[in-house]
C-alpha cells in the first residue's frame, strides 16, 4: 500500500473520533465509528433545525464547541509532528483517540445539560435511524423489539446479501492501479449503495410483526435524512445500514 493512501486511511480513522460539521469526512462503508450527535449538534445546522435548538442554547454551545475545536487542532498537529513516520503516526493516533474519547464524553455531558427532554428523546431516535440495519442486531434494541431467533436469522441473511452486493463498490472511488481518488466514481458508487441499503432495510421491516413495526416507529420517530449528519467529502459516505429518508423499495 502506498504511503499516501495509508495516511488518507489514518486521517479518516482519526476524523471519525471527533465529529465536527464541514471538518469530518463522512464515514466509509464499514466505517471507523458512529456519528456522535452530541458533538454534531454543536455546529450542524440541519440537526439544530431538526431539534429546534434556540439561540440561547446555541450560545451555551460555545464552551463545549471550543473543546472540540481544540481537539481538531491537535488532529492536524499530528501530521506536523509525526511527518511520514508510520510508527509515530500510529502512536500519535492511539494517544489522540484516548484523549478525544474523554473530550467526547465531557462534551456529551455538557450538551445533555443544555438540551431539553424532548430534544434528547429526538437525538435518541436519530441515533437509532443512523444505526439502520445495525439496530436490529443491537442487543438492547433487539430485546426491546422482541426480535425472535427466526427473525434474527432472516435479518442476518438480508444484511449479508447487502454486504455482498456492495462489497465491490469500493470506499475511495476506485482510483485503479494509480491509487488515485475518483470523486465522481465515489458519488456514483454511493448512490448504488444507498439504493441497496434502502431495499435491504425495507426487507427487514417487512419481516417484523405489526407490534414490532409500531415499536420500531416509536424508537425511530419521523424519518430524517441522516446523510445531513455527516460532513461533506467527495459526494458523501454513509454507514452501512444508516437511516435516511424512510422506507423505500428499489426497483432496478
Amino acid at each position: 500500500m502506498r504511503m499516501s493512501r495509508w495516511i488518507m486511511v489514518a486521517l479518516f480513522a482519526v476524523s471519525a473520533v471527533v465529529v465536527v460539521e464541514a471538518q469530518q469526512p463522512r464515514q466509509p462503508g464499514g466505517g471507523f465509528g458512529a456519528v456522535n450527535l452530541y458533538t454534531s449538534v454543536l455546529s450542524n445546522k440541519d440537526l439544530q433545525a431538526e431539534l429546534k435548538v434556540t439561540d440561547e442554547q446555541k450560545e451555551k454551545f460555545k464552551a463545549p464547541s471550543e473543546k472540540v475545536t481544540e481537539m481538531n487542532k491537535k488532529r492536524g498537529e499530528i501530521f506536523k509532528s509525526a511527518g511520514m513516520d508510520r510508527d509515530k503516526l500510529k502512536e500519535a493516533f492511539a494517544d489522540f483517540t484516548k484523549e478525544s474519547e474523554k473530550v467526547n464524553a465531557d462534551v456529551k455531558k455538557s450538551v445533555e445539560e443544555i438540551l431539553t427532554a424532548d430534544q434528547k428523546k429526538r437525538i435518541s431516535q436519530l441515533e437509532v435511524q443512523v444505526k439502520g440495519m445495525g439496530a436490529f442486531t443491537d442487543e438492547k434494541i433487539a430485546k426491546e423489539l422482541s426480535i425472535t431467533e427466526a427473525q434474527t436469522s432472516k435479518i442476518k441473511g438480508i444484511v449479508e446479501e447487502y454486504r455482498n452486493d456492495t462489497k465491490d463498490l469500493g470506499g475511495f472511488g476506485g482510483g485503479g492501479n494509480k491509487g488515485g481518488f475518483d470523486k465522481e466514481k465515489l458519488a456514483e458508487n454511493q448512490k448504488k449503495r444507498e439504493k441497496l441499503r434502502k431495499a435491504a432495510l425495507a426487507d427487514i421491516e417487512d419481516a417484523l410483526t405489526a407490534d414490532q413495526k409500531t415499536k420500531w416507529k416509536e424508537m425511530t420517530g419521523e424519518p430524517f435524512d441522516t446523510t445531513k449528519l455527516f460532513g461533506g467529502f467527495g459526494g458523501g459516505f454513509t454507514r452501512p445500514g444508516g437511516g435516511t429518508k424512510g422506507k423505500e423499495k428499489t426497483k432496478d
